[in-house]
């Protein structure tokens, strides 16, 4: 077992692996210029989007097919994998310049952050007592934010310094060391008795589909899933709408939004757990949709940031409810799959929010992009009123959950 003590959140686990989360996403917000650079490259623009779009695609299958069989026992090792598969891939820009090399690339990328990644969900979820999960997952996110919003505006300040931008991605790849570190401090820690733990007792495959048809299960998928379509396809396509609006800076709509959302999430601590899941979902999604609407009826550029705030309360909140729900409902047999699912979701939102989006765009403009996302907020919120229906999967035992309503 771990060192650690019962229903105790702030333990080296804990922050070891949000930290080795943030690293990881460093390792991935470092390509915020991908687009770009592959276009110096000599790469076509129409199949630019099919190089980034490799490493979501591979991420989604790995999720889908692997995360049955991650578990506390064997996730250092498949973190420690994944680290090196970072490490292929971030070093390989600096070598490989051809379309299928760097499709192939990608692909490495995906593979290295999904054991990385699924790895760190996996034992994650084994640490956090579930009365707790509110909070946990708000803090382990605002670990994520800090990458995305740090890493960007670093390696902007450091574009005068690097050749290219393939040094850079080779260079973040050595924030990877003291998260391998970690790894092998936790995987210290956990002592000899993982060894014998469960060994050998994989759920099965009908186990699984049980499991995942479970209308509580497949609910919070699904809106974990709309969470980030949302939340992807507005990062993507807001700098057109802003063009289109004549408004300058973008970037500032984003660091109010990202503001919000960290201030919300280190804030709102016990909160995450002390008020309803299911309501917090709702009310998330509610916002969110509002934000929509109002950026459809934008009265002026003055309330861009006003609009940034919106969507940050209503993105702050959403996160740690849907993923604390989760864990909770989750009997401890199906915590790391369910976890790593829910990342199987995070995937599939980033891939179809910005497809679907820029198709809404291209033949209905921004209003039908922001009438569309607000349509799917709200019809999301409606199914927070389902699982408000079904409040009695919420109710824990010592163990968690022994039964879930079925679909």
């Amino acid at each position: 077992m771990f060192v650690t003590e019962p229903n105790k959140l702030f333990t080296f686990e804990f922050f070891g692996l949000c930290m080795v989360a943030f690293l990881a996403i460093c390792n991935v917000s470092v390509f915020y210029n991908l687009f770009n650079y592959l276009q110096t490259l000599g790469i076509p623009t129409g199949l630019c989007g099919l190089v980034i779009g490799a490493y979501s695609l591979t991420a989604m299958v790995l999720y889908l097919l692997g995360s049955p069989f991650l578990n506390r026992t064997n996730a250092p090792r498949v973190m420690l994998l994944g680290m090196l598969l970072m490490i292929v891939s971030g070093t390989g820009y600096l070598f490989v310049h051809s379309f299928y090399g760097l499709i192939l690339l990608r692909i490495i990328n995906g593979a290295g952050q999904f054991c990385t990644s699924g790895g760190v969900m996996a034992l994650f979820v084994s640490v956090v007592p579930p009365e707790k999960s509110g909070q946990a997952f708000g803090l382990y996110s605002v670990a994520i934010l800090l990458g995305y919003a740090g890493v960007p505006a670093i390696m902007d300040a450091l574009a005068s310094f690097i050749p290219s931008p393939a040094y850079g991605y080779a260079i973040a790849t050595v924030s990877l060391a003291p998260a391998a570190w970690i790894v092998l401090r936790i995987r210290r820690r956990h002592g000899q008795s993982s060894r014998t733990e469960q060994r050998g007792q994989l759920p099965t495959w009908a186990d699984i589909s049980v499991n995942v048809f479970q209308l509580p299960v497949a609910l919070l998928l699904l809106l974990n899933m709309s969470y980030f379509s949302n939340w992807s396809s507005l990062f993507f396509l807001f700098k057109g709408f802003a063009q289109q609006q004549g408004l300058t800076n973008v970037g500032a709509f984003f660091t109010v939004q990202m503001v919000s959302m960290i201030v919300i999430r280190l804030l709102g601590g016990r909160m995450f757990d002390v008020i309803d899941k299911v309501w917090l979902v709702g009310i998330c999604f509610i916002i969110v949709g509002l934000g929509h609407l109002t950026l459809d009826h934008l009265p002026g550029l003055w309330a861009v940031p006003f609009v940034g705030v919106l969507f940050g309360v209503g993105m702050g909140l959403g996160y740690p409810a849907i993923n604390g729900l989760m864990l909770q409902i989750s009997p401890p047999q199906f915590r790391s799959l369910n976890a790593n699912l829910m990342l199987f979701a995070v995937q599939g939102g980033f891939f179809l929010g910005p497809a679907l989006g820029g198709a809404l765009v291209a033949n209905w403009n921004y209003h039908g992009y922001f009438m569309a996302s607000a349509s799917l907020a709200f019809v999301a919120a409606s199914l927070s009123v389902v699982l408000a229906k079904n409040s009695g999967f919420i109710r824990l035992n010592r163990d968690g959950p022994s039964q879930l309503p079925e679909m």
